[in-house]
């Protein structure tokens, strides 16, 4: 991939041009005006933002002596000289020359890098490269936090790949990163940098510039992202550091994929998750799938059930063949059996030929059967008889025909709930549950569901070919406390959405059209429901308008509460 992306860093000596706009005679904005032509106003999308003006107020043409403004909508245009100073609907502007300001990077090539490549390896390989591009640093890579250390799948030096990284990084930089001991580690000259200059590495890589920040999600860090200089004419900046910390939130979702896809084959988005309940999910599949073990995933409709069962499957020896799946809900009773087992021509009308069922096709496969808690009892005992022998019979044959397949099935019930009940036989239960997998809803995963956002969000943008979005803090405030009903897929169809009506580039809490959290105060509705049920959906309501009076921080909300932030997700589950 390398040269796949064109970018470039240019270096400026000359002096720039500087606009200070005040707003009813408050210091609002101090603006490097670059381009011959820029736009002014409030609006996110604006070339010089400046909070208090209106959203489109104005265009600044740059003349040889200074800017020509011109106000939206008004008549007429006003230039404004070096050093000289006016006022145009109570704000005021001056224009001063001065040094240039320091030279971020290109975040938004960059971040269309991340965009541009369907797997996390090579989206981050594009990042990596794009920065050296940019920045002309000698070496650049991707780091990945271990248990023990730390990894890393990508590298690049002068562009090419390289291999053996881990001896051309400062091992006390990368660890002072991921160990979080700081926010990361910016230095211009190691030489004079009394914590590195006399670091081992250091001297013995000959760095001069280092630039490293976290991959952090929450309170963890996941990874880092990392460039060394050796040309002592070439150093990063605090701009370098900045632009590359809104690039590292950007990275994130595909980091977290890349960890998930060392430890599980590529299962899907939904398995993406760096809370608890996500990561014992994942060693759990991991341990399961070598074997031949029937798994029961279980689960609330949209939290990956089906992802999951794939997830097994292409971690198993079965992988080599295509998982078949049936979703026992969506077909009607007379036709499961068929759908099943198969059925031999003439056996009923319509049936005009042999025709092997799912069973037959997963032979030497897995074979995932979603919602088999709404399984017929009939067909129940028939499922059953095969998990014991082994063997199918198509619906108006004897003929027994041998299967070698793995089972993995999931439901959203309550399995055991039906057994009493007389719903679901318990002898099936048993044979299904060799071993469970209990998926967490989307609102008992904590920061997940930021993570999940962020790759959905990019996900449409290149599916659909539109701009870039951001989440406000608003936006992160409202996904976190929202119920997520619909778990996952719910959160997916709401990012879709959201970047299709944001205009900008900052999501705002109305383009998500989420419903708010009822007041703690609000009226429960009918007094007609039993105490238990009345007394839970209280403490729910309660706990989210807690949660939204701290803005969405749930360590203050648990702390204000006096309980812990685990009773605090388990109230709002």
């Amino acid at each position: 991939m390398s040269g796949a992306l064109a970018v470039t860093y240019p270096r400026r000596t000359m002096a720039a041009w500087f606009l200070e706009v005040s707003v009813q005679g408050r210091a609002a904005a101090r603006l490097e005006v670059t381009r011959a032509l820029s736009s002014v106003g409030s609006d996110p999308g604006a070339d010089l933002r400046v909070d208090g003006t209106p959203e489109r107020w104005a265009i600044v043409r740059r003349l040889d002596a200074g800017l020509e403004v011109r106000r939206i909508g008004v008549a007429g245009a006003r230039v404004l000289g070096l050093g000289e100073r006016i006022e145009l609907d109570g704000i005021g502007l001056a224009l001063e020359a001065g040094a240039p300001a320091p030279r971020g990077l290109p975040v938004e090539a960059l971040a269309e890098a991340l965009a541009s490549a369907e797997r996390p390896a090579d989206a981050l390989a594009a990042l990596v490269e794009g920065l050296l591009e940019a920045t002309g640093a000698t070496i650049g890579a991707v780091v990945l936090a271990g248990e023990d250390g730390y990894e890393i799948p990508i590298a690049r030096r002068d562009g090419r790949p390289l291999e053996g990284a881990e001896a051309l990084l400062s091992d006390t930089v990368v660890s002072d990163v991921l160990g979080g001991a700081t926010p990361g580690v910016c230095v211009e000259d190691l030489s004079a940098s009394a914590r590195y200059r006399a670091v081992p590495s250091v001297v013995a890589l000959a760095l001069r510039s280092v630039l490293c920040v976290p991959m952090r999600l929450g309170r963890r860090v996941l990874g880092a992202v990392y460039l060394g200089h050796h040309d002592p004419r070439a150093r990063f900046s605090e701009a370098h550091a900045h632009d590359l910390s809104l690039l590292a939130t950007m990275a994130l979702p595909l980091l977290s994929q890349l960890r998930r896809r060392a430890a599980v084959a590529p299962a899907g988005d939904e398995v993406v998750g760096e809370s608890e309940p996500m990561v014992r999910v994942r060693e759990l599949v991991r341990r399961v799938a070598p074997s031949d073990l029937s798994v029961l995933v279980l689960g609330e409709t949209g939290t990956g059930k089906e992802v999951t069962a794939r997830a097994i499957h292409a971690a198993s020896p079965r992988a080599g063949r295509p998982m078949v799946a049936l979703n026992c809900a969506a077909v009607p009773e007379s036709l499961l059996a068929v759908e099943l087992f198969g059925c031999k021509k003439g056996a009923y009308t319509g049936a005009v030929s042999d025709r092997r069922g799912r069973i037959e096709a997963a032979d030497g496969s897995t074979l995932f059967l979603d919602e088999v808690g709404d399984m017929p009892l009939s067909m129940q005992v028939a499922l059953l008889r095969v998990l014991e022998e082994r063997a199918v019979v198509r619906v108006g044959e004897n003929e027994e025909r041998p299967v070698d397949f793995r089972l993995v099935a999931a439901t959203s019930r309550d399995l055991d709930a039906a057994v009493e009940a007389g719903a679901f036989r318990k002898d099936l239960l048993y044979r299904l549950r060799e071993l469970a997998v209990h998926l967490p809803p989307l609102r008992a995963r904590g920061e997940d569901v930021l993570l999940l956002a962020q790759l959905f969000l990019r996900q449409t943008e290149g599916s659909l070919g539109i701009a870039r979005h951001e989440l406000s803090a608003a936006s992160r405030r409202a996904i976190l406390r929202h119920a997520w009903e619909g778990n996952v897929r719910e959160l997916r169809a709401v990012m879709r959405r959201a970047s299709i009506l944001c205009d900008g580039r900052v999501i705002e809490p109305e383009h998500l059209a989420l419903d708010a959290p009822a007041p703690a105060g609000e009226p429960l509705g009918a007094l007609d429901l039993p105490l238990v049920e009345a007394r839970e959906r209280f403490v729910t309501r309660y706990v989210a308008a807690v949660l939204d009076r701290h803005g969405g921080n749930r360590e203050a909300a648990a702390a204000a509460l006096d309980i812990s932030v685990r009773s605090l997700y388990r109230y709002l589950a």
